[in-house]
């Protein structure tokens, strides 16, 4: 993996609430580094599509509070099984998330059952499991 805040500044928009890391596959370790990044907390939307960050760098993102203000996440083929999606629906720091996408990933009816029901993730309007 690349330096994580080379990558960051590559893909950060000039506002500093988009960063786009489709495919610099980061893997769980990224997603680690990510979630510790303070300078992050001002995104609103994060594109980790084809990073393999796999159920353990979802839970990294799902439990950081530096993603608190994220409206868009797109974790599109990354290895995320119905552990990943539970996760995310029991996230206390997604709870702004409106936009969820998740094709090409390992996610039973059980996963999808988790989100659609979370008590946390009241402002989700779309979630995408499927292409």
């Amino acid at each position: 993996m690349a330096d994580i805040k080379g990558l960051i500044r590559d893909g950060l928009s000039k506002d500093k609430r988009v960063l786009s890391l489709k495919a610099k596959f980061i893997r769980e370790v990224g997603a680690r580094a990510l979630a510790l990044e303070e300078s992050l907390s001002s995104l609103q939307a994060l594109d980790l599509s084809q990073n393999d960050i796999g159920d353990e760098g979802v839970r990294a993102i799902a439990d950081s509070p530096v993603f608190s203000n994220l409206r868009t996440l797109n974790l599109a083929s990354n290895r995320i099984g119905d552990a990943g999606a539970r996760y995310l629906a029991e996230s206390k720091c997604l709870k702004n998330l409106k936009v969820l996408q998740l094709v090409v990933n390992d996610i039973t009816d059980d996963g999808e059952k988790a989100l659609r029901t979370s008590k946390n993730l009241l402002n989700l309007t779309s979630v995408k499991f499927s292409v």
